[in-house]
């Protein structure tokens, strides 16, 4: 590999500060504008403009004159399809005040982005995670995921290749009826604020939300799906125009009034009748991660309540934009809805990891 350096600022030394054998052994200075060193591992690709670094791939670790470098371990996986959650694992011997990780091309906004969440109770070793959730409208791509510690003014980075593999969706035709199609033609004043509201709830993670990390359930088991996550859905207009829109989510069929249980342990971060959704529910289980709930008969929970999987949130309707009973269940994570079903055959996060009194 080729490293690339620009600029006349950067000094290159020897860094004898690690024990003979340690993965770093490539230290260099980081002069102007950042009074910084920086330590990378042997196969990193980067080069420094006017003293500032632009790292290519490889780990990095930035810290100012007499401190020690962070130097976490890091598990990260290295693709997923659309509907996926990625998830990828720091450990780390010092106290991080914050974790993040995005994935993308460089020069060009990530595709995803998330925030992290410390996952683990141990004093002796941090362990940190970040779920990111690869939208359902991404192509097939090789991309880059850049993992970002941070410890005071200390930084750590990692950047290795990623890979959005194929998935295939269906596609259907909705014919709408006359009031429906002015829900989603209409503007509606009102409609704009609850989305606002939904979108920041959606996006904003609580540190302190460690309430799962098993599998979630079906909430429906056995229950028709009626749709599933990724269609590609041409609604068909009473005035003969139509409009295009993926699902986010699954829709399950179910008689008016059938209970319906919460998919895993957390805590309802909202809970109201809204105009295209009608009476829904939105869990908190995981910072940053929730299970929603849409187009109820009746809400049983309300906003704070802390709820266990399987406890009875609402009942199954055809409130908002509906054609039929159902219960619309989708899964976010930090603004970006990934398949629900993803996340019942295997455990929410790494249980090979040292996850302390999380459960």
């Amino acid at each position: 590999m080729i490293r690339r350096y620009a600029g006349s600022s950067l000094a290159l030394f020897l860094f004898i500060g690690l024990p003979a054998g340690a993965a770093w052994p490539a230290t260099f200075a980081l002069t102007s504008p950042l009074s910084a060193t920086c330590v990378t591992d042997p196969q990193a690709v980067y080069s420094v403009q006017n003293g500032v670094l632009k790292p290519v791939s490889g780990q990095f670790s930035i810290f100012s004159p007499g401190e020690q470098p962070l130097q976490p371990v890091c598990s990260m996986t290295s693709s997923a399809a659309p509907g996926q959650l990625a998830r990828f694992y720091l450990w780390s011997t010092e106290p991080l005040s914050g974790l993040s990780a995005q994935i993308g091309a460089a020069g060009k906004n990530p595709l995803t982005r998330s925030t992290g969440f410390r996952a683990s109770t141990s004093e002796a070793v941090e362990m940190w995670a970040v779920l990111i959730g690869i939208p359902a409208d991404s192509a097939v791509k090789q991309l880059t995921v850049t993992l970002t510690a941070v410890a005071g003014d200390r930084t750590f980075m990692l950047l290795k290749p990623f890979s959005v593999t194929a998935r295939k969706f269906l596609t259907e035709k909705i014919s709408l009826t006359k009031d429906l199609t002015a829900l989603v033609t209409v503007p509606n004043p009102q409609q704009t604020i609850e989305s606002k509201r939904l979108a920041e709830i959606l996006s904003t993670p609580h540190p302190d939300a460690l309430y799962a990390t098993q599998a979630f359930d079906d909430p429906l088991p056995g229950a028709r799906r009626s749709a599933g996550y990724g269609d590609r859905r041409e609604y068909l207009y009473t005035d003969g125009t139509d409009g295009l829109s993926i699902h986010y989510g699954v829709d399950i069929a179910s008689p008016t009034g059938t209970p319906v249980p919460a998919c895993a342990p957390g805590k309802v971060v909202l809970a109201e009748n809204r105009i295209l959704t009608g009476n829904s529910v939105v869990i908190e289980h995981l910072p940053g991660l929730f299970s929603v709930y849409y187009h109820m008969s009746a809400l049983v929970v309300k906003e704070g309540d802390v709820v266990d999987k399987g406890d009875i949130i609402g009942k199954v309707g055809m409130t908002g934009f509906a054609t039929g009973p159902h219960l619309h269940w989708e899964v976010e994570n930090m603004g970006v809805a990934v398949d629900p079903d993803s996340l019942v055959n295997g455990p929410l996060l790494d249980k090979s990891a040292d996850f302390i009194d999380i459960e």
